[in-house]
């Protein structure tokens, strides 16, 4: 099999980005920035501080913020982890118990944590704490290769949970058995910690990001790692030699010339891209990508794609085009919980199927849990995606300090007429009149002379002067009472 995919990992002092290239073109993406580590698969001494209701908590972690402890059934998780899941009962303030950070602060959220501990290996993911069960990852389809890697790990006379991640689909009895050996020891060292705490605090951490990418996607369908940073690719180096020494020649140090790691595999361009809302399609279509508080809401559009074919048709072309987009996208910006697509209304059946089989075969190669609802009649589908860490945008965007995050300012004319009112009101306060500041453009609609209302305000000695200010923002306004020695 030809081996054409690369990890590419750019890393420096602000950030970590890890690019998976799968056939020259971004597959995954993954981003960290140094000043807020994910804490995702960290286990903390918890003390509860306060219950909210009868299944949920917050509980003292010894972090700046509270974490938020849910302990009932939790409805958007898997088959496997459902049927894992017992509720516990009868927590009252002030208990201890350890708990792990399963989903970063999101949306101003605080950190979600869970009594269920897992702990990731090389092949297995152990579940100490669970009941015995043993999962195996649905990448690994084929049921032969699924039943003799259940029965290997059952005689490794397991008692606890345990999943079985997709690269194990080749690795043999005793393997398995000494992942399982090491994560054991590695829970035993767990529990000595916890038991030496005596206050809420961290227990144990994952290891480092670069490295938890590297155990979850380097296998033998990737050609080469290369790594920018000389102090990373020795950690990783060292790390893939140990724990994946069939790998171990693939790591390299890819040296800086003229060219940056990333714009060498024009990823920069795309990069940009990403942060877009609107998207083109080859067609000539486009979709458009909306993250707000609620859901992501994707729309699909012909844009200048007019095509030779019946409407139907046409329409028919630029939807499967736009499901296989909206997939990528949704990948690559870590889009999380409702995502709404409304694709291009369609009138026949066969037509919706075709987009749906596209849509669901696409979102089959995403890691993240994918739940899809059928298309309704308008074309609308639902889907919801879980994750565990903030999107694309959030890491690496903060809200516009112009607009607060609104997406859309006032026009001059509306903020002139908001000043008209403000004036109006303020009318009894002063017999000297009023001395506006405010932008060039909302003086420009206030010095018209076809505004007969500013004008009747003038004779009026309401408005005295309007005085332009270039650095305000186009909303931003100043009513001042007028001063006789100020020179109009």
């Amino acid at each position: 099999m030809t081996k054409k995919n690369l990890i590419l990992i750019n890393n420096n002092f602000y950030q970590t980005r890890i690019a998976y290239l799968e056939k020259g073109r971004l597959h995954n993406l993954y981003w960290e920035m140094s000043s807020l580590p994910s804490q995702v698969g960290s286990i903390y001494k918890a003390q509860v501080t306060k219950k909210c209701g009868l299944d949920a908590c917050f509980v003292d972690i010894g972090l700046a913020r509270s974490a938020f402890l849910y302990i009932g059934k939790d409805k958007t998780a898997s088959e496997e982890a459902i049927s894992m899941q017992n509720d516990i009962s009868d927590i009252k303030p002030g208990q201890i118990l350890m708990v792990q950070v399963i989903k970063d602060p999101l949306k101003g959220k605080n950190f979600r944590v869970s009594p269920k501990i897992s702990l990731p290996g090389f092949y297995l993911v152990y579940l100490p704490n669970s009941p015995f069960h043993i999962g195996v990852s649905r990448q690994i389809e084929d049921e032969k290769t699924r039943e003799k890697l259940v029965n290997y790990v059952e005689g490794c006379g397991l008692e606890e949970g345990v999943i079985i991640r997709t690269r194990a689909a080749d690795a043999s009895k005793e393997e398995l058995k000494k992942n399982l050996e090491d994560l054991k020891t590695q829970w035993k060292d767990i529990q000595n910690g916890y038991q030496s705490q005596k206050k809420p605090s961290l227990i144990w951490s994952d290891i480092p990001f670069s490295a938890q990418i590297l155990r979850n996607t380097l296998d033998e369908n990737v050609e080469q790692v290369l790594i920018d940073n000389e102090k990373t690719f020795s950690y990783l180096q060292e790390f893939v030699a140990q724990e994946m020494p069939k790998e171990k020649n693939k790591v390299s140090l890819y040296k800086k010339n003229k060219v940056s790691l990333f714009d060498k595999y024009n990823l920069e361009s795309q990069l940009k891209c990403l942060l877009r809302k609107r998207v083109k399609l080859k067609s000539g279509g486009c979709i458009i990508i909306e993250e707000t508080e609620a859901a992501v809401i994707i729309d699909v559009n012909t844009g200048k794609f007019i095509g030779k074919n019946t409407p139907e048709k046409n329409i028919l072309k630029i939807n499967l085009e736009a499901a296989k987009e909206v997939a990528i996208q949704i990948r690559l910006r870590n889009c999380g919980g409702i995502i709404l697509i409304d694709f291009i209304d369609m009138e026949e059946e066969d037509s919706r199927q075709k987009v749906m089989q596209q849509l669901e075969k696409e979102l089959a190669k995403d890691r993240a849990p994918i739940r899809i609802l059928p298309m309704s009649e308008i074309g609308i589908v639902q889907i919801t995606r879980k994750r565990d860490r903030a999107s694309l945008l959030d890491q690496v965007c903060q809200p516009c300090s112009y607009c607060s995050g609104h997406s859309y300012v006032k026009k001059a004319v509306t903020v002139a007429s908001e000043i008209l009112r403000c004036v109006e009101n303020k009318s009894k306060e002063s017999a000297n009149g009023f001395l506006l500041y405010c932008h060039p453009e909302v003086a420009k609609c206030l010095k018209r002379d076809q505004n007969q209302y500013v004008v009747e305000m003038k004779h009026g000695s309401l408005i005295r002067q309007i005085e332009e200010k270039s650095f305000f923002k186009i909303e931003q306004f100043e009513i001042q009472e007028f001063d006789e020695k100020i020179k109009a």
